[in-house]
């Protein structure tokens, strides 16, 4: 068991940002279902290969998956963000550096949870123009958040590096 200092990190503006976002995010997601449910087709694109084209069916009731997997998701996470000293972390963690990397380790998370959010609300769209035929493909804002969620994360870790006293 690790013996990581505990100590209380202000919140700061960025951070309640992020959080309004992934929570948006969310919320656009449920209405998105709730607006359109009535209009899908029984059957309903559920997946999507590589070039994104779909390649998969299944029940209309599957639209419901990707917004009630964000509404555990992103809480989650939000309630996670509230313990960093519970996370593993790549660098020792002492009562000098602790505030800092905690820091760092709450951002980075609160990050990832905008992207996911945001990729599900992307996705649960696709999904629905699918159905109701105005889809043409994955476009590039699918692909962006997909290269942002795997990259961002590891540019905060290794490239926010603490101040250095004078």
């Amino acid at each position: 068991m690790k013996n990581q200092p505990v100590i209380e990190v202000p919140k700061t503006a960025l951070e309640r940002w992020l959080d309004i976002f992934s929570l948006l995010f969310v919320a656009l997601s449920v209405a998105l279902v709730a607006t359109y449910y009535s209009d899908l087709p029984d059957t309903i694109p559920t997946h999507f290969n590589g070039a994104g084209k779909v390649d998969g069916y299944g029940s209309k009731n599957t639209i419901f998956l990707l917004p009630v997997l964000s509404l555990i998701l992103v809480p989650g996470i939000l309630l996670l963000s509230r313990y960093p000293h519970k996370f593993n972390y790549l660098t020792k963690i002492t009562p000098e550096n602790a505030a800092f990397e905690y820091k760092k380790a709450q951002v980075m998370v609160r990050i990832m949870n905008v992207l996911v959010s945001a990729l599900f609300l992307l996705l649960t769209w696709e999904i629905v123009q699918a159905a109701l035929g105005r889809y043409f493909g994955l476009g590039p804002l699918f692909w962006i958040l997909i290269v942002l969620t795997l990259i961002l994360p590891w540019a905060i870790a290794f490239g926010w590096k603490q101040k250095k006293a004078a």
